[in-house]
């Protein structure tokens, strides 16, 4: 069901939505009312992306992890000598979250150990963000004297995470690039910021000073590309039944 609320509801919901929060809308619209009709448009549109991009994310990381496995053993995730600091305490953000059910002979929480927790559980609770920095040229481990820097075009992908991504013509920053675009998507889309003038892109610029954005269809088009970067025919799937396109023509 989709939220329409006629117009002595728009008057009652304006208020409870902040004055900062409405005024990019306000500053689109005509009028408060035409502002309430569009932030619910950006809300329902927040939502058509976050599908098409839960599939995207799942699809995503269990094939990766899948490659990494293959190629590092089932608990590859706690080779520290493969990751940068920026991926080690990313893993262990991760570790530490896990909450381990309780033993029933004790009644008290399991010990947290590599063989107690399933490896499909580090995959799953991983931030999107954590396994994008996968696919990044890879920074450095360590501090002062041993501080070393860490590739992963020769480790991570060239022995592992290429396999992931069979259509995307081999090439490491190609795959970063666009699962980049989606990780700025998902998190304007996850936290209900304005998607009225296209999507942020993080560390990049307009030639001034104003950040270069991606247009909606574009961003789109980027989170069916990841996919397809894995597999063709679940990317066309995908692409035929998302709302997004015709969300983003029935604009207000």
């Amino acid at each position: 069901m989709q939220i329409q609320p006629n117009a002595a509801q728009l008057t009652l919901l304006q208020p409870l939505i902040s004055r900062p929060r409405l005024a990019p809308f306000l500053a689109a619209a005509g009028s408060p009312e035409e502002a309430m009709e569009l932030y619910l448009w950006n809300v329902r549109l927040s939502a058509a992306f976050g599908e098409v991009i839960a599939l995207a994310e799942v699809i995503l990381r269990n094939a990766m992890a899948e490659q990494l496995a293959t190629a590092y053993g089932a608990t590859w995730y706690a080779r520290d000598d493969l990751f940068d600091d920026r991926t080690i305490n990313g893993f262990k953000n991760t570790w530490r979250n896990i909450s381990m059910s309780a033993d029933r002979a004790t009644g008290k929480p399991a010990q947290k150990t590599l063989q107690a927790v399933p490896a499909g559980k580090i995959v799953a609770e991983s931030t999107f963000g954590c396994w994008v920095n996968l696919l990044d040229k890879g920074g450095t481990r360590g501090d002062g004297p041993y501080r070393k820097n860490v590739d992963y075009d020769s480790t991570l992908w060239r022995k592992a995470l290429h396999k992931a991504f069979p259509h995307s013509g081999g090439k490491r920053a190609t795959v970063f690039t666009t699962a980049s675009h989606v990780r700025s998507l998902r998190n304007r889309a996850a936290h209900h910021e304005p998607l009225i003038q296209g999507v942020p892109l993080r560390g990049q610029n307009d030639g001034g000073r104003r950040a270069r954005r991606l247009p909606l269809p574009d961003a789109h088009a980027e989170v069916l590309l990841l996919v397809e970067y894995i597999d063709k025919d679940v990317a066309t799937w995908l692409g035929q039944t998302s709302r997004v396109p015709e969300l983003i023509r029935v604009r207000p």
